[in-house]
């Protein structure tokens, strides 16, 4: 129930629902249509089969710094979040066996993280208990960290293939006016991805990214009632990403990829645990049934002299979560992300930086389960990302 909203509320400005699409900054400057590209050791999150390109071994490092600032308009009155940036960091590192077609790659990063804070005298928390204010999540803190280790195999000259494993762990906090709930887990997850490039003009790739399902054991204090024993079942879906990259000679890199994530898989969440209270529903549960949605996104960068590189790029997000399971920690919309950067190579060393841009359409909600919900919603954020990395 509330715990799988919490999620949703981590980066639902940068993914369908709840996933994160940016890791790397010239990922990011590029609309991250980087899938086809992937000659970083972020190839660990983008397309493992990239890895085979490198030579050496490479480490890489980012933040991505983000402020989202929410507004909701409703019969109730009208608030904002905390618009505070949150800074999300990520490493990589990569090794080619020199007369190997075998290439290693390990990342860290969060593909789920930050957060949503209306404060708890938000308008849609008010109201009569049977409207539901009282149970509308008005703060939500998510931190899952995954530990990624990738396999690449350089199969002919052409093709090359990735399998990875992965170690995810993580932590979620929500609140309510009337209870919080607090839980953590970790689970196993899994990577294929493959990358074909027939010729030096053209390039294609493909990355699968499976489904991790996990049961957020915790606890539940409810107002006036206690603290109880409690869990949570939460499955992130799988995602696929296909990418054609275009070089009509070394100065340009075109890229268009498009990004499927399987949300139907979320229909509605319980915490399984807490006893019936009176006042409160039972099960403790939210109808949600999330939709699956697209990521478009189209880049393109310029590298010019000395080792200089300019990047721009358009990433266009469908909203994922219908009006009557939306929650104002989970205000989803069709979202526009507009970025440019500029990055410089040295050979063992590089760097790039990136600002980004996002605008959503204005959202209206009607005929949510909640009442209280029901409204206006906007988006208005912006975001930086820094990479740095040496090659050795």
């Amino acid at each position: 129930m509330l715990v799988g909203l919490s999620l949703a509320s981590a980066l639902t400005t940068h993914a369908a629902a709840t996933r994160v699409a940016f890791v790397d900054a010239f990922a990011t400057a590029r609309g991250n249509a980087f899938t086809a590209t992937a000659d970083n050791a972020s190839a660990v999150f983008y397309n493992g089969a990239g890895l085979t390109q490198l030579e050496g071994t490479q480490i890489h490092g980012n933040v991505f710094a983000v402020s989202l600032d929410y507004s909701a308009d409703t019969a109730l009155g009208k608030d904002k979040t905390d618009d505070e940036f949150q800074a999300v960091p990520s490493a990589f590192i990569s090794h080619n066996l020199k007369d190997s077609p075998l290439a290693f790659g390990f990342g860290v990063y969060s593909p789920f993280a930050l957060g949503v804070d209306w404060g708890n005298d938000a308008a849609f928390t008010s109201g009569p208990l049977e409207f539901g204010g009282t149970l509308v999540p008005y703060e939500a803190d998510l931190v899952y960290t995954k530990y990624h280790a990738v396999v690449a195999w350089q199969v002919t000259e052409t093709l090359s293939l990735a399998a990875g494993v992965s170690y995810d762990d993580s932590d979620v906090k929500i609140k309510t006016n009337a209870l919080e709930f607090d839980g953590d887990d970790n689970t196993i997850g899994y990577s294929l991805s493959a990358l074909w490039q027939p010729s030096t003009k053209h390039s294609f790739g493909l990355n699968y990214q499976a489904k991790t399902e996990v049961t957020y054991d915790g606890d539940t204090t409810i107002n006036g009632a206690g603290k109880f024993d409690s869990e949570a079942d939460l499955i992130y879906p799988e995602s696929i990403v296909f990418g054609y990259s275009y070089r009509p000679n070394e100065k340009w890199n075109f890229e268009f990829n498009v990004d499927w994530t399987n949300w139907d898989r979320v229909d509605d969440l319980t915490i399984e645990g807490v006893p019936a209270i009176p006042g409160l529903p039972d099960p403790l549960s939210y109808e949600l049934n999330w939709e699956s949605a697209f990521i478009w996104e189209l880049g393109v960068t310029r590298y010019l002299d000395n080792g200089w590189n300019v990047s721009a790029g358009y990433t266009y997000v469908e909203n994922a979560v219908p009006d009557q399971g939306l929650l104002p920690i989970v205000p989803d919309s069709d979202r526009h992300f507009f970025a440019l950067g500029v990055g410089r190579d040295y050979g063992n060393f590089y760097w790039q930086a990136t600002y980004q841009y996002t605008y959503a359409d204005e959202r209206g909600v009607s005929g949510n389960n909640f009442p209280t919900v029901n409204g206006d919603y906007d988006l208005d954020s912006q975001a930086f990302a820094f990479s740095v990395g040496y090659r050795f």
